[in-house]
C-alpha cells in the first residue's frame, strides 16, 4: 500500500490542479492499493471569518500585473485537466478553516476526496463562498453526510483545537506552501505534480 497525506487549502488553485493530477495517476495504477488523506493548511490563517473582497486581496498580495500573469498560468494548467476557473464569479476570498473541519468530519464516511471535489468546484467554478457555513451544510447534504450533526459541530466548535493543532504541526515541519504530499511518511513533495511524475514515483515505490 502507498500512503499519501495531502496538505492543501480549499482556495488554492494549484491544490485543485494537483488533486486532478493525483487522481489521474492513481487511476492509472489500479494494481496498487492507495490510502489518501487530506490534511488542513490555511494559506492565510489571519483571514477574517467573513472573508475579504477577492480582487482587492489578490492585487494587494501579488500586485495587479503578477496576479494577472499567475491567473493565466493557472487557467492554462487547469485547462489541461478539465478545470474551468471562473474568477469572474468569485467575489470573496473566504476563511477556509470551517471547510477543513468539514473535510476532517468526512473521513469516517470515506468521502474526503469527493467532498474536496465539491468544495473546489463550488469555489473556483461556481464562485460560492465556502467560508459560509450554510454553503458547507448544503454541500454536506449533497454528499449525504449527516447535516444535523455537522451543523451542531459548527455551532459548538467541535474539533476546532484538533484541526488547529494538526495544521500547525505541518508548519512546525517547515511546510510553508501547498499542495504538499507526504508519501509513506517519509517522502515529501512540494507543489502540484504531473500525473506522469506521480506514476513514475508510484512505480518506483512499488518495485
Amino acid at each position: 500500500m502507498i500512503i499519501i497525506d495531502v496538505i492543501s487549502d480549499t482556495v488554492c488553485p494549484w491544490c485543485y490542479i494537483g488533486k486532478k493530477q493525483l487522481d489521474l495517476a492513481i487511476d492509472q495504477r489500479k494494481d496498487i492499493e492507495f490510502s489518501v488523506t487530506y490534511k488542513p493548511f490555511q494559506l492565510d490563517p489571519t483571514m477574517p471569518l467573513e472573508g475579504v473582497d477577492r480582487k482587492k486581496y489578490i492585487e494587494r498580495k501579488f500586485g495587479e500585473k503578477t496576479a494577472k500573469e499567475a491567473g493565466l498560468r493557472i487557467s492554462q494548467a487547469g485547462d489541461e485537466v478539465g478545470i474551468k476557473f471562473n474568477y469572474d464569479k468569485i467575489d470573496i476570498t473566504p476563511n477556509t478553516f470551517n471547510s477543513h473541519r468539514l473535510i476532517r468530519w468526512s473521513l469516517p464516511y470515506n468521502k474526503q476526496s469527493e467532498l474536496l471535489d465539491f468544495l473546489f468546484i463550488a469555489y473556483f467554478e461556481e464562485g460560492k463562498n465556502i467560508g459560509d457555513t450554510d454553503i458547507l451544510l448544503q454541500i454536506s447534504e449533497e454528499l449525504n453526510l449527516n447535516k444535523d450533526d455537522i451543523k451542531e459541530s459548527f455551532l459548538n466548535d467541535i474539533d476546532r483545537k484538533e484541526v488547529e493543532a494538526e495544521e500547525w504541526s505541518f508548519r512546525d515541519l517547515g511546510i510553508a506552501g501547498v499542495p504538499t504530499y507526504i508519501i509513506n511518511k517519509e517522502i515529501i513533495i512540494t507543489g502540484a505534480q504531473s500525473s506522469d511524475n506521480f506514476v513514475k514515483l508510484f512505480d518506483k515505490i512499488a518495485s
